[in-house]
């Protein structure tokens, strides 16, 4: 190996290992993804963050670096991640007086589509022969990533496929979510925020907020309360399963 070789080497692998290389790395790729997305008329098909979170698999397999040190280095983005939650409040609160008139029946579809989601895709798992495991995932599905991870840590399921699954609800959401509910209610763009939130969490109100101000207002409530709602009723409804 010559001695430019051997300096390159070096210099790569300190790079590598620097704490802040996957950092840089995550962030990097969300912004070619994005770019695509972009390029790609927004298509929900082309979303960032399954863009994203697939570079970024590829690059940490190729480059040979463990989950657990890309974890623990990107620990910052995980605190960021509450924050931006929390920023959803800008937009309803914009929208407060339209969100009051509608609120009994924003709170009424909430409540029945958070309780209807979760235990028709626990039932259809359990009956098509899933495992608990599987089934157990799934009581989680309809949360943000952050709070499903907690949720399933409690309750006993694998948190990386609940993780997958609730990457998975939230894309569906996003995609199809807006086609369909556009045909059954046409310019109800209340009822279509609180469809997206209560189904669909972040990924779904990131497309609510493309879509309206409105739409993103219904959504950000409809994400908040239906989180809460699940880490209050998901014990309850365990307890009940497992009987």
């Amino acid at each position: 190996m010559s001695d430019l070789s051997l300096l390159w080497h070096q210099a790569a692998s300190a790079v590598l290992a620097h704490q802040l290389f996957p950092l840089f790395l995550t962030l990097s790729a969300y912004a070619v993804a994005t770019w695509l997305y972009r390029q790609a008329g927004q298509s929900p098909f082309v979303h960032p963050l399954v863009l994203s979170v697939a570079m970024v698999i590829v690059a940490l397999k190729g480059l040979g670096i463990s989950y657990a040190h890309y974890f623990e280095s990107t620990k910052f983005l995980h605190w960021l991640l509450g924050l931006s939650i929390v920023s959803l409040a800008i937009p309803l609160y914009t929208e407060l007086q339209h969100v009051g008139a509608r609120w009994r029946s924003t709170l009424a579809a909430i409540a029945v589509g958070g309780v209807v989601s979760v235990v028709t895709a626990m039932l259809v798992a359990h009956w098509l022969g899933g495992s608990r495991e599987l089934v157990l995932a799934l009581s989680t599905k309809s949360v943000t990533t952050a709070l499903a991870t907690v949720l399933a840590h409690e309750v006993g399921a694998n948190v990386a496929l609940a993780a997958t699954i609730v990457l998975v609800t939230g894309l569906l959401g996003a995609v199809v979510g807006p086609w369909l509910l556009r045909r059954l209610l046409p310019g109800d763009d209340a009822a279509l925020g609180t469809a997206l939130g209560t189904c669909a969490h972040a990924i779904g109100t990131s497309r609510a907020l493309q879509i309206g101000e409105t739409c993103g207002a219904f959504s950000a409530l409809a994400m908040g309360l239906n989180g809460l709602l699940t880490a209050l009723l998901l014990p309850l409804l365990l307890a009940w399963w497992g009987g």
